[in-house]
């Protein structure tokens, strides 16, 4: 390799230069936020903080790490989910395990957390049903949030139930949290009238959109987590079905959606035992999640 920019001073890499370079590499890739990715790398690799990453831009880099450097950026200009890469994504504050055969964690889902947290009942200890959990990540930032609940983790994909169990484990849950491969709604049958929650990111993606997403998503990311069917609504008649079976009187079904044209026909759609309580947006005004209470 050659001097790019201060990269270099003979055959020592610093971290300053070595972050512009990975940026630009990164940039020229089609990476969005490459200037962040490159951090995240560097971070990973020195095992320090980005604060301190910036506070130390004269840290000389070993050749393994200039060698694991280059061995990433090769495989995130081709395309792959640095999540991937790194086998980690931050969700909630919180460190999570994932890798191929799992979605990565959102921060819109983020919201999803905040409502559910805000209608789980208190006081009493509340059992709730993340379906679809993939990493993981809903259930688990709820329960750590929620020392007196319990969730039963339902997931169809066999390569995301290892990275949930990887991640139950990884925050101490193997007593609050129950991991069940669910092929179908009604594969659930432990959970009926048992529920305060039913919460969830279901499948929205219109399938003819699928050809469309960011090549990181598309190429690299399951299917089966992103296709909601012809209208992207598929999963949520499945749920909207059996949600009146789980719930409790009155226990609440809280679900991530895809923006306001699902909100508006997923309004019109529940059947009269659920009724509907509340539409989360995000920063930008797109809504992203709602809610119904469930009466018999």
């Amino acid at each position: 390799m050659s001097d790019r920019g201060g990269v270099f001073s003979g055959h020592r890499w610093f971290a300053g230069g070595a972050r512009r370079f990975l940026s630009g590499k990164l940039k020229s890739a089609g990476v969005e936020n490459s200037l962040q990715e490159a951090d995240w790398i560097l971070s990973r690799l020195l095992n320090v903080s980005r604060a301190k990453l910036f506070a130390c831009p004269e840290r000389i880099l070993t050749d393994s790490q200039v060698a694991a450097a280059m061995k990433i950026l090769r495989r995130r200009a081709s395309g792959e989910p640095l999540q991937y890469i790194l086998n980690e994504a931050y969700f909630w504050g919180l460190r999570f395990e994932v890798g191929k055969g799992v979605l990565v964690p959102r921060p819109e889902t983020e919201l999803l957390v905040e409502l559910a947290l805000e209608l789980l009942p208190r006081p009493f200890s509340p059992i709730f049903l993340d379906w679809g959990t993939g990493s993981g990540c809903i259930a688990i930032a709820m329960l750590l949030e929620r020392p007196d609940a319990k969730a039963f983790m339902a997931e169809k994909n066999p390569l995301s139930l290892r990275w949930a169990w990887e991640n139950i484990g990884r925050h101490g849950l193997q007593r609050r949290a129950f991991l069940w491969h669910s092929r179908e709604a009604e594969d659930i049958p432990s959970v009926k009238g048992a529920l305060d929650m039913v919460v969830g990111n279901p499948p929205y993606i219109p399938t003819k959109d699928i050809g469309s997403l960011m090549r990181e998503v598309r190429d690299h990311e399951p299917h089966l987590a992103l296709d909601g069917g012809e209208d992207g609504l598929d999963f949520y008649r499945t749920l909207f079905r059996s949600a009146c079976g789980w719930l409790k009187p009155e226990g609440t079904l809280v679900l991530e959606i895809g923006g306001a044209d699902q909100a508006a026909q997923l309004r019109r759609m529940p059947p009269p035992c659920l009724s509907f309580i509340k539409e989360v947006s995000d920063y930008a005004g797109i809504p992203r999640c709602m809610a119904w209470r469930y009466f018999p």
